[in-house]
């Protein structure tokens, strides 16, 4: 089967057709108001996890182990203990790798279900509500419930009792999240400087080329719609904003240089049109381009 575009969010039992070897002890998945459940065992040890459209908790089995995260700007380690938890916030993308048994289940919840589950039982707005991630959190009532909900899968009246174990787990989470994370309250996300640098060298190495978010996105090491929320929270700008100031910067750099026509330093910036580029140079620096090449022109760097 072909791998999803992994640039947008995909629906987890896509994911599950195209993970690498698939052996898992129970493949078809089992239904919830809010989500559904499956387990793997023996998949590889290495796995690529693209940008899900359901948050994603996990429930370690089948011994202790330690596990990698790479991802979202940089590398996690974690010893694992037998039925310790992790917790994945929808859009996200990571590579994972597992030293020690392989098995796992996997429980995958909508997000809207969630917000507004957790917004109901702590008196909030559920556009207030976020995911909070962890990798290998200790929980034994988290994993006893997570247990309740694997358990007698496929008998005929499993959903009526699943749902409310369903739902007792996401709350005993959203009550904890004290460690790692935050359901509660919405998550500021902000990116390292390091990786706002790596954004900024490769908007400058493109810079007369059309950028899209996709780029960005995957430069920062991001889903897009982690990106956009990181970005502005990091830089103050919208990424289209942003990479707009850094075409007007250099154009400015060269308009100082030497003497080189403006037109064809907004061609080199990236601006299709003369127009779009004086409107553009005047919002962000209050002169227009000529106006600029007679106060700075010829100053060099």
């Amino acid at each position: 089967m072909a791998v999803p575009d992994r640039r947008i969010s995909v629906d987890p039992r896509l994911w599950r057709d195209w993970v690498s070897v698939p052996a898992a002890n129970d493949y078809q998945p089992h239904f919830l108001a809010g989500g559904f459940l499956e387990s793997f065992t023996d998949t590889n040890s290495a796995m690529y996890q693209p940008a899900l459209d359901h948050h994603l908790v996990v429930l370690h089995q089948r011994g202790a182990k330690r596990v990698q995260r790479d991802g979202g700007g940089g590398q996690r380690i974690v010893d694992v203990e037998l039925n310790a938890t992790t917790t994945v916030e929808a859009g996200s993308v990571y590579r994972w790798r597992t030293e020690g048994p392989i098995g796992f289940a996997h429980l995958y919840v909508a997000p809207d279900y969630f917000s507004t589950l957790v917004a109901e039982t702590y008196g909030r707005a559920p556009s207030a509500v976020s995911f909070a991630e962890t990798i290998g959190r200790p929980d034994p009532h988290a994993a006893n419930l997570f247990g309740l909900l694997l358990d007698r899968r496929g008998e005929p009246d499993w959903a009526l009792s699943a749902d409310c174990y369903f739902d007792a787990l996401l709350v005993r989470l959203a009550a904890t999240s004290h460690w790692g994370g935050e359901f509660r309250q919405y998550r500021r996300m902000a990116l390292s400087p390091h990786t706002i640098s790596r954004v900024r060298d490769f908007v400058r190495s493109n810079i007369g080329v059309r950028i899209s978010l996709t780029d960005l996105a995957e430069v920062a090491g991001y889903s897009r719609f982690h990106f956009v929320r990181a970005f502005k929270e990091s830089t103050g700008l919208p990424p289209y904003a942003y990479v707009i100031r850094e075409r007007i910067a250099v154009a400015q750099e060269m308009i100082r240089a030497g003497n080189m026509p403006i037109a064809e330093a907004a061609r080199l910036c990236g601006f299709t049109t003369h127009a779009h580029f004086s409107t553009q140079f005047r919002s962000i620096t209050g002169t227009t381009p000529a106006e600029y090449r007679r106060r700075f022109g010829g100053m060099g760097e």
